[in-house]
């Protein structure tokens, strides 16, 4: 696995880089040491260990070894990876259900990063089909004067974006719908939608170099099967 990648992804320390290198080099060791003995190992406390699997999107110790080892000599080449938009169709009622409460609404557009790629085409695609669509974070608009006169759709692969955390909470406070698209299930963004979207991609812990980043692409597809089975009843 690409540590460095990792660490600028995750802003880790240097106590969890330890962490995941031992981890790492002694795989075979981990069932015996448990997480006390790999704490022990790297200097550390167990929960230390946990906090680092939560910040990876995992619920513990035991589901980041586990995807540590799956990943390890793991391709991640197209054919061998998970397409989550064959999924679309268990989403599809409500996300038609949300389009339609808002037809006549305003709909916020909100990503960063290379999510906001993504999030233009999709601000550009619902205009092109009639509805009031902005990519610009107008604050005003998640206030409780605007409720049932506002949805957010949102685009973050982990799910833990600061600035857009901060936003969602905010629209969910306040009772702002929201549709979210992520990589992280059980990602505070998620958990705050109204509609949470789970989008699968590679496993970050393969050797594969230059593993495709799926993400964004099968957001893409995603949106546009949602989109078009909403759409397909009008015409």
């Amino acid at each position: 696995m690409n540590i460095s990648t990792l660490v600028n992804k995750y802003r880790l320390n240097k106590t969890e880089q330890t962490i995941l290198l031992f981890l790492q080099d002694n795989l075979s060791e981990t069932k015996d040491l448990g997480i006390r003995g790999v704490a022990k190992q790297c200097f550390t406390s167990p929960a230390t260990i946990v906090n680092l699997a939560k910040k990876m999107n995992y619920s513990g110790y035991t589901e980041l070894v586990f995807k540590i080892k799956e990943g390890i000599g793991q391709s991640d080449l197209p054919e061998n990876t998970q397409i989550s938009v064959a999924d679309y169709p268990a989403y599809q009622e409500q996300f038609s259900a949300l389009l339609s409460r808002y037809r006549q609404a305003n709909i916020m557009i909100l990503a960063s990063g290379f999510s906001q790629i993504i999030s233009n085409y999709v601000n550009e695609s619902l205009i092109i089909h009639g509805f009031r669509s902005i990519s610009n974070s107008h604050l005003e608009l998640l206030e409780p004067d605007f409720l049932k006169e506002t949805l957010v759709l949102t685009i973050s692969e982990s799910g833990e974006t600061t600035s857009l955390k901060e936003i969602i909470l905010r629209a969910q406070g306040n009772g702002i719908d929201v549709i979210s698209f992520t990589g992280n299930p059980q990602s505070t963004i998620a958990k705050a939608s109204s509609l949470a979207i789970p989008i699968k991609t590679a496993n970050q812990f393969s050797n594969e170099q230059h593993a495709p980043h799926l993400f964004y692409g099968n957001t893409l597809n995603m949106f546009e099967l949602l989109l078009s089975a909403y759409l397909r009843p009008m015409l």
